[in-house]
């Protein structure tokens, strides 16, 4: 080929296109939109859902508020603490709180699962609603505080863990269903996030109290069975084996309560305790029922962690 040719050949070649630079920059955004920075696939679809999420959120904050506002002062001798400062109508406004709490959110998680499939996206894992079960434990553990401390350092602490407790569960839950492995890896970490900080909460909540045992032990059992049941979610079994596993859990919890109580430990020594048990129990269950079995590098996970926090505990209380 000559020289003329050459130049010829590369000047016959169709120019390339030119790049629009909005087409660019909707490009960039349709790939580099996320959901708050967390690297999550974009859901302005489902935002009125996040929405209601949100609102539920702020509305049990603001009742926990009240309630924090209502018991703050010196109060009266009395033993336990957390009934210091309270009445029967305290506790009954309490359990509305909670109720609603606990309807509201599993209203709005319908809602976003509702919208999530009007978009295409595939529906919930199971058929077992437990929505619920954190933003109830969550709202109980921060009332539980604010009775139990009845102080102005509560005014801020209890409504940030209902608020927290609440969002924080809906949020993971939802974006749980992500197809991408990303998205569902980071909101597997902060559901397990969630579920662990309110777990800390509650148990530490009813352990400061120094409860008698026939009383806290099914508490810290109903507090454990409600968090495995919702840990749970992730694996997508059946509802009756998902039962079954959370009372296991429970089983678990209410024997370690009731042989912590012998142990004169601080309260939140005992919170983070239950907690490291719990951290053991829900995650081998949790294996398990995703996989079937339960290997050796899974019982170092969470046996080796647990034990040592147990361990590390025990040596500085």
């Amino acid at each position: 080929m000559t020289d003329d040719d050459r130049s010829h050949s590369l000047r016959s070649r169709p120019p390339a296109e030119p790049i629009d630079e909005e087409d660019e920059d909707e490009q960039a955004d349709e790939t580099n939109h996320k959901v708050f920075g967390l690297g999550i696939s974009s859901a302005e679809n489902r935002q009125p859902a996040y929405g209601q999420g949100v609102v539920v959120s702020l509305l049990t904050a603001a009742a926990v508020l009240i309630l924090a506002i209502i018991t703050v002062g010196s109060g009266v001798e009395g033993d336990p603490p957390v009934f210091r400062n309270t009445s029967p109508l305290f506790w009954v406004v309490s359990i509305v709180i909670m109720l609603l709490a606990a309807g509201g959110a599993q209203f709005a998680e319908r809602t976003a699962a509702n919208a999530a499939s009007s978009v295409g996206q595939p529906g919930a894992r199971t058929s077992m609603a437990t929505a619920w079960t954190v933003p109830l434990v969550s709202v109980f553990a921060a009332i539980f505080l604010v009775a139990t401390y009845h102080n102005q350092l509560m005014l801020l602490v209890g409504p940030l863990i209902a608020f927290i407790g609440t969002a924080g569960a809906l949020l993971s839950r939802d974006l749980l269903d992500e197809v991408d492995e990303q998205s569902s890896r980071v909101a597997s970490t902060i559901h397990t996030v969630i579920v662990h900080a309110v777990a800390f909460f509650a148990f530490s909540a009813v352990y400061l109290n120094k409860l008698d045992s026939w009383i806290s032990a099914p508490l810290i059992g109903a507090i454990a069975l409600l968090l495995i049941l919702e840990t749970l979610e992730r694996a997508g079994i059946e509802p009756p084996r998902r039962l079954l596993f959370s009372v296991i859990g429970a089983w678990v919890l209410i024997q370690s309560t009731l042989s912590l109580n012998w142990w004169p430990t601080y309260g939140w020594t005992g919170g983070a305790v239950l907690l490291a048990i719990f951290y053991i129990t829900a995650g081998l269950l949790l294996v398990y029922a995703e996989h079937g079995n339960v290997q050796r590098r899974d019982y170092a996970e969470f046996g080796v962690v647990g034990g040592a926090a147990i361990l590390l505990l025990a040596v500085l209380s």
